[in-house]
């Protein structure tokens, strides 16, 4: 996707945001190889612990989507962006300490490299398919989320 299409559609969302008077967002990276797609095990101590999720993270002030999308992807994984591929869509949700929260996600092409985790957030990954969802534990969003990108594994 090119800088300029990410732009007008992260303008576009903001947009929506405000109207909707939401102000805290949050972007989940759904990475795949070999057709199985990245999930990451929360540590146990945290929000949802325990629970598989794609990974991603909050959009600091001053933060394009973009941006925040390559430097969570790092901090979580190791995992260097090679481009953003697609915009697929977005939920809405409430944390421990914010009412309303507006998880966006994107799909990556990621440069070649091993996953390598950042200890206090995650304590596993797995590359699933369609066939591994149930085996593992997570929040019914994410299970939604995740369950139509196996179905229709890029």
């Amino acid at each position: 996707m090119r800088p300029e299409t990410l732009a007008r559609i992260e303008r576009q969302l903001r947009s929506e945001a405000r109207r909707d008077g939401i102000a805290h967002f949050v972007v989940g990276v759904a990475v795949f190889r070999d057709r199985k797609l990245l999930v990451v095990r929360r540590v146990p101590d945290d929000f949802h612990g325990g629970m598989y999720e794609l990974p991603g993270g909050g959009v600091e002030s001053g933060e394009t989507f973009a941006q925040c999308v390559e430097r969570e992807l790092f901090e979580e994984t190791g995992l260097r962006v090679r481009r953003i591929t697609d915009f697929l869509g977005g939920i809405d949700y409430a944390t421990r300490t914010k009412s309303r929260v507006r998880k966006y996600s994107f799909l990556v092409d990621v440069e070649p490299g091993e996953v390598a985790l950042e200890p206090g957030e995650h304590d596993a990954f797995a590359w699933i398919d369609a066939g591994a969802l149930d085996q593992l534990p997570m929040a019914p969003d994410m299970r939604a989320a995740v369950s139509a990108l196996v179905t229709d594994a890029h």
